[in-house]
Order: structure tokens, then C-alpha cells, then sequence
């Protein structure tokens, strides 16, 4: 697949664009472009939440001078699907130095998310700071982003989602995945750079929220053969940079889906506001077991420097036996 070929597909920046209804509302567009099944990407669910809290402290809070987010905990209690959100905040402890926002998404009123935001001015944030020198155990491979651009990194590879419009995994083709070519030394962790194929897109502090669920789920990793894991989209990296035809997954349903059923999110860092277009994310699970999993996210951008943390929990189950987010039919019926 081209990755300049977006086939008319709504961006990142377009699909989490919020439109303020009142001091307190928000109205999303959810596009269906960007769901797995019929649910849309809980990522994209995230970052909308981002955006209409970004909104809220540039208007109805604009007198405390808190445009930063840098807590968010999300609890997703249902499926959203393709087409019209409503978003409700509720100011909760409005503060001198930080606040504390309530938010919700719902459709056909009912909540699909909830959770809460605090925000504050973290350029002008100031306290107590140790140097602790954390780095990445074991470390990912040396990258070098010229060479991830055109893919010439002799130790990652590219790899890009084919789209189709009845694919059950169209969220995942709205962005570059660069995966090791030697994989991680356990299948728990899973590290991949990314960078949008969408021109206007590049990430910005509202976009983490999207970016903390794109990382390849570890339990394909444990699978051999699988196309969703590591060494799977490695190999169909390879394949297509050598010129092999590989097989088109765009329309095959996965053996397994991975809701979140709660997600956290710490920004640490200010990313510039025309955004950046490359950032490294670490995905690493403690324990699989009894379909539930955790994960832990970090984030860094080119410098290595860390940019965000999350910690995720999610179930896994038989994706084409789970209503909620199975595909539907184009009648509309399961």
C-alpha cells in the first residue's frame, strides 16, 4: 500500500475535532474509518475526549490559564460507534494552580465513556526535580529517523495497514507502524516507532490519546504466525520492501480483540503545538491471564526524551463472536 494513498479517509486531526454546543458541550463526528469492527478506536475515543477539554480550558476556563492536560483517566463502559457523540463536562474543582474537569461521552443518551482531566500550565510549571536517568530495559534497537522515513534502517522496517472500507481493522491503516526487524527478547513487549500517512496529521499533546492504543498487542506476539504481532508485521515489512507479494489482510477478521476497559494517561511533556511526525512507544504486560491484560505504555519522542506514560487494562476476547464490536452487515443486522 502507498502510505501517500489515503483513499478519501478523515484524518486523525479531522476525526478528534470537537465542536463546542454550549459552555459545557461538545459535539464529535465520529468517522467510521477509524473503527475496529463496528466500535470505534478507543484511542480516537481518548483523543476526542483531549480535544474538547483543550477547548474548555481555551473558553468556559480560560480565566484560570490551564491550556495543559496532564492527567487523564478514562473508564469505557460501552461501545461507540460511527457517527455523532455528545461530550459533557463538568467543572469539578476548579483551582488556582490546577483543575479537575468530569467528562463524558455518550451517544443516543447513553455514556459510552467516562473519566476525569486535570489540567494546568506546564510552561510555567515549577518544583522539586531530581535527575533519575530512566531509560528503557532491555533497550530497542538504535533508530535513526532519516532512515526510518524511507525505511533504509537496517534494523526496523515498515510496515502500513492495507485499507479497505469492509476491513474489520480500519482504525489501524491511519498510521505508519515500524516494528524491529529482530524482535523484543520476550513476546510482552512490543515496541514500534510511528508517523501518520495522513500529510495533515502530526502529533500534538491532544493526539497521545490516540497514539497509547495503536501498539501491537503482545498476546499476538505468543502467536506464531500471526499478522498483528511483531515479528508478524516485520515479515510483511519485509516482504513488501523486497518486492514479495504478501497476503492482503485487509479483509480477514482477527482471531482475538482487545477492548479497554480503563485507560490512563500522564502527559510529561510538551510536544510543540504544530505537532511532531515521528514518536516511539513501549508496550509491556505483566500478566496475561484469564483474558484480561495489562499494559504499560511509554512514549518518547526522536531525542529518546519521554514524552507520556499510560497504563491500560483491557479483556481479550473472540473478536468475531463479541457483538460489540464484530462487524455488521451493510443491512445493518449482525
Amino acid at each position: 500500500m502507498d502510505p501517500s494513498d489515503t483513499n478519501g479517509r478523515v484524518s486523525l486531526k479531522a476525526a478528534m475535532t470537537t465542536v463546542p454546543l454550549s459552555s459545557q458541550t461538545y459535539l464529535a463526528n465520529l468517522p467510521s474509518d477509524h473503527c475496529l469492527g463496528s466500535a470505534v478506536h478507543g484511542g480516537l475515543l481518548a483523543s476526542t475526549v483531549l480535544d474538547a477539554v483543550r477547548q474548555h480550558f481555551h473558553t468556559t476556563l480560560q480565566r484560570y490559564e490551564q491550556p495543559h492536560t496532564f492527567s487523564l483517566h478514562l473508564v469505557f463502559l460501552r461501545p461507540a460507534v460511527a457517527g455523532q457523540a455528545i461530550l459533557e463536562i463538568r467543572d469539578t474543582k476548579p483551582g488556582k494552580g490546577t483543575s479537575t474537569i468530569h467528562i463524558s461521552l455518550s451517544q443516543n443518551g447513553k455514556e459510552c465513556v467516562v473519566g476525569y482531566a486535570l489540567n494546568m500550565n506546564l510552561q510555567f510549571a515549577k518544583g522539586l526535580s531530581y535527575p533519575t536517568h530512566y531509560t528503557l530495559n532491555p533497550p530497542p534497537p538504535p533508530a535513526d529517523i532519516a532512515k526510518l522515513t524511507d525505511n533504509t534502517d537496517p534494523h526496523w522496517v515498515s510496515y502500513t495497514y492495507p485499507y479497505h472500507p469492509d476491513s474489520c481493522i480500519k482504525a489501524s491503516t491511519h498510521l505508519r507502524f515500524v516494528v524491529p526487524i529482530k524482535p523484543p527478547p520476550h513476546p510482552s513487549i512490543s515496541d514500534v516507532w510511528f508517523t501518520p500517512i495522513h500529510a495533515e496529521d502530526a502529533f500534538t499533546n491532544e493526539m497521545l490519546g490516540s497514539v497509547i492504543d495503536y501498539w501491537p498487542r503482545m498476546p499476538e506476539n505468543f502467536h506464531s504466525g500471526s499478522p498483528y504481532g511483531i515479528s508478524g508485521l516485520a515479515a510483511r515489512g519485509l516482504r513488501t520492501m523486497q518486492g514479495s507479494p504478501s497476503e492482503d489482510i485487509s479483509q480477514q477478521t482477527p482471531q482475538y480483540g482487545y477492548p479497554t476497559l480503563s485507560m490512563s494517561l500522564e502527559i510529561k511533556k510538551l510536544l510543540p503545538p504544530e505537532g511532531v511526525k515521528w514518536l516511539f512507544m513501549r508496550a509491556r504486560a505483566k500478566e496475561i491471564k484469564n483474558g484480561r491484560m495489562d499494559a504499560e505504555i511509554t512514549v518518547l519522542d526522536e531525542a529518546l526524551e519521554l514524552v507520556a506514560l499510560s497504563h491500560q487494562v483491557s479483556f481479550i476476547v473472540n473478536f468475531a463472536q463479541t457483538p460489540a464490536i464484530r462487524p455488521r452487515r451493510k443491512d445493518g443486522k449482525l
